[in-house]
């Protein structure tokens, strides 16, 4: 049976900063809005039922691959590197808006860079693949076709998937999901918390980079400090603060 893919565009992404902020909530798939589709079962408008992903769900628990745009490239060419999963599922639930995921990315320098770009607004999708065990209704012979005298779409629903895996993409095509948020340990802190953590955090950039200790080995490559991370830290943790009140 004919493996899908389906994706979905971000939606009023926001990115809540601090700790390491690599947990990825994520719609993977919306319920009842209509979407045109053209493939090889025809030209047709597509919904998911509520209940398309309850089957999986029960058979499968947490165990769902969590790639990047499918594990290929912008071609639709395999790639090696992608093939790398992102991360591992926390949690995947079926709620009244879709198929909701939460993801924890793992610390590689592909998840890094994708979870940059969801910062940056720059990955505008979500995704999913699987098989469309149950549509209605079924695919015609010759496939689905608009109506010769109005031009109207069928409505195909599709009752049952069994999802294979999903991530994010920078190619959209629904219209209704998003990555809701990147949640992080700084949300979590209450104001006096978070107040003294970023006057630590302030004081070490003030104070500039700590002299190296060691003594490089003879011959050894030397590179100078990264401050882009830490720099990047202690603006999220100000602007976690002026949320909260506390500057």
């Amino acid at each position: 049976m004919t493996t899908f893919l389906r994706t979905v565009p971000l939606e009023d992404i926001q990115i809540r900063s601090g700790g390491d902020g690599r947990t990825v909530e994520a719609y993977a798939a919306v319920f009842n809005t209509p979407v045109q589709i053209a493939d090889h079962q025809g030209v047709y408008r597509e919904q998911i039922a509520p209940h398309a992903f309850t089957k999986t769900l029960n058979d499968n628990g947490l165990r769902f691959g969590v790639f990047y745009n499918h594990a290929s490239t912008v071609q639709g060419t395999p790639s090696e590197r992608a093939s790398i999963p992102l991360g591992t599922p926390v949690e995947v639930k079926v709620d009244g808006r879709g198929l909701y995921t939460v993801s924890r990315y793992n610390k590689t320098p592909l998840a890094d860079e994708v979870l940059e770009s969801i910062r940056n607004g720059d990955i505008t999708g979500q995704s999913f693949s699987g098989r469309f065990i149950g549509s209605d209704p079924k695919v015609p012979r010759g496939g689905f076709k608009p109506d010769a005298r109005t031009g109207e779409l069928t409505l195909v629903t599709r009752t049952e998937i069994a999802l294979r895996e999903y991530g994010p993409t920078p190619f959209p095509a629904y219209q209704a999901a998003s990555i809701t948020g990147v949640r992080s340990l700084a949300e979590l802190m209450d104001s006096q918390t978070l107040e003294r953590l970023l006057a630590l955090a302030t004081r070490l950039e003030d104070d500039g980079p700590a002299e190296r200790t060691d003594t490089p080995e003879e011959g050894a490559v030397t590179e100078e400090p990264q401050q882009h991370s830490g720099r990047s830290t202690i603006a999220h943790l100000r602007w976690m603060a002026r949320e909260k009140g506390v500057l």
